[in-house]
């Protein structure tokens, strides 16, 4: 099982994910050729059939490696890799492709890294990468990661809801939402407590290679028109305060449906909301924020390379407005998927889920 790093070589850790991090490019165009040299009627980086085996060649996944790789030494938090790996074998695997491939590619990343950082930066790259290597050997429920255990518990109708969303049913789809928010009276309930745990069904689906990109995007598409709906009905029961929010997705998230529920919930509880939407860069969150100046500041992470922008999100806000600063609040399944992580990236308070926010903050 993947542990924390030494808590004492916090410094060292953080020094070794920058020096890392310098060495990404180069790193990563060096192991793509390796690779695409070991398999048989390669060429550059795609196998002679083009098929799921390219995939892991392209520099992409492995601009994945270093990015994740560079989030568990800066955080200190090696789950975040072994996760990853974790869940990258089980998609290749899924995919035909065998967890051998995936294991070249680490131990050329380590051989890589221990011939270009300097030795003690090396020894605590080469333990993370090995501790990845490991997993591989490991039997693990893929289903069972750490932010799906910190989610709600789910409502009777998410098996069912899941396959309409799969399946593209968007009326029998909007039939369970609305027997489901006619029972409970509560938008949060439903869309966390229904609709994302329907979503990430839909994308173990995916992950098990059961549907296609194009069904997943739909999934995801007819659950925002159909929130949007519901949000429209419940607003009808809105009672009004003075407080104000702001949310916005970190620069690099482009996963927003998860803090849209959580902004329409503050609205919902008669909060004055704003809204900035996936992939808002730093400096006009700042500006807005200071426009604004609310009493909450919402923002989200969807993947654990994301954190270290999320970050210097904060530090800039906390920069710039000094002790007038509102609170700051943090979510998104990397936050979700380590205790305490919402420290490291500096913010007052986290949540898991839109519900919980409210209960919080509201």
């Amino acid at each position: 099982m993947a542990a924390a790093l030494d808590p004492n070589d916090d410094g060292l850790s953080r020094k070794t994910a920058e020096a890392v991090g310098l060495l990404a490019a180069d790193a990563v165009h060096w192991v793509t050729a390796e690779i695409a040299n070991r398999q048989p009627g390669s060429s550059g980086t795609r196998d002679a059939g083009g098929g799921p085996i390219a995939r892991l060649q392209t520099e992409q996944y492995l601009d994945d490696h270093i990015e994740v790789l560079c989030t568990a030494l800066a955080t200190g938090r090696s789950e975040f890799f072994t996760d990853h790996v974790t869940w990258l074998a089980s998609v290749l695997r899924c995919r035909g492709v065998p967890a051998k491939t995936l294991g070249l590619a680490l131990d050329l990343f380590d051989r890589f890294l221990s011939h270009s950082l300097n030795p003690a930066h090396a020894v605590i790259a080469s333990d993370v990468l090995m501790q990845g290597r490991r997993v591989l050997a490991e039997p693990r429920d893929e289903e069972r990661t750490r932010y799906v255990a910190r989610r709600p518990s789910d409502l009777p109708q998410v098996g069912a809801l899941t396959r309409m969303l799969a399946n593209g049913d968007v009326g029998d789809a909007r039939e369970v939402m609305q027997k489901a928010w006619e029972s409970s009276g509560s938008y949060a309930d439903v869309a966390t407590r229904l609709v994302q745990p329907a979503l990430y069904n839909v994308g173990m689906l995916w992950q098990r290679n059961e549907i296609t990109v194009a069904q997943e995007h739909l999934a995801t598409a007819i659950s925002e028109i159909l929130l949007s709906r519901l949000f429209l009905t419940a607003t009808l029961f809105v009672e009004t305060s003075d407080h104000t929010a702001l949310f916005a997705c970190a620069a690099g998230n482009h996963h927003a449906l998860g803090l849209r529920i959580v902004s329409d919930a503050f609205e919902l509880a008669g909060w004055t909301v704003q809204y900035l939407g996936a992939n808002t860069p730093t400096d006009a969150l700042v500006a807005q924020v200071d426009g604004l100046r609310p009493d909450v500041v919402g923002m989200s992470a969807s993947m654990a390379q994301q954190l270290p922008t999320l970050r210097r999100a904060v530090e800039a806000i906390k920069a710039e407005l000094g002790a007038q600063c509102p609170t700051i609040l943090v979510g998104g399944l990397p936050t979700n998927q380590v205790d305490g992580i919402w420290r490291w990236v500096g913010s007052d308070a986290w949540s898991p889920d839109a519900a919980t926010a409210i209960r919080e903050l509201g």
